[in-house]
């Protein structure tokens, strides 16, 4: 085990009361604390199966009444690639991943009313979901944000002739690593309140 994961493990095991047995045998718990954002991949390609398992892994997010308002696009075809990289410039490495999923909100199947904006909470459930299957399967990931900036969001449906209900929330670009990654040591305990503030 890596020195960082293990004290921020360890600290989480002082505050928590957990045992060291306990966490060191709970493969989601290392997977939540192992996972960064990677950027930066080999040319190895990454096959449909694993898509489709990260997809799987994404449907599975909880939603508000279980509307499940979301979609998603896969691009894996290098021109679009290049074109998103371009037009994204926070997204930028894209065009050396293998593919990315974009996850977009379904208006048609969002809640009525104030309740609507819901759907961003729930692609963004989605969205971690997805990069803690990458994670977990020897994948790299990242969440590069669209939404809410207009402009952002407007050039990708242009780019993808998307719908007007069909709302992209994020570019999430896939592929394998290509080194390992320290994981950020991302615990502050003065962010934590108990009760009242």
């Amino acid at each position: 085990m890596k020195i960082k994961t293990f004290l921020l493990i360890f600290a989480l095991i002082l505050i928590s009361g957990t045992s060291i047995a306990q966490t060191e045998t709970n493969p989601s718990l290392e997977n939540i604390f192992n996972r960064t954002s990677i950027r930066a991949y080999s040319d190895k390609e990454v096959e449909k199966d694993a898509i489709m398992t990260l997809l799987r892994a994404g449907m599975s997010a909880p939603s508000a009444v279980n509307k499940q308002p979301w979609a998603f696009i896969v691009i894996d075809n290098k021109e679009l690639k290049e074109k998103i990289g371009e037009e994204f410039k926070n997204a930028g490495m894209i065009k050396k991943a293998s593919c990315a999923i974009i996850v977009c909100g379904d208006m048609n199947l969002a809640l009525e009313g104030q309740a609507r904006e819901f759907w961003v909470q729930d692609c963004s459930a989605a969205t971690e979901n997805i990069l803690l299957a990458a994670h977990s399967i020897g994948l790299g990931a990242v969440w590069c944000g669209v939404y809410p900036n207009t402009e952002r969001v407007k050039v990708l449906q242009d780019i993808l002739s998307l719908p007007e209900h069909i709302i992209p929330l994020n570019i999430i670009p896939i592929g394998v690593r290509e080194k390992e990654q320290e994981p950020k040591d991302k615990w502050k305990e003065e962010r934590i309140h108990w009760n009242k503030w």
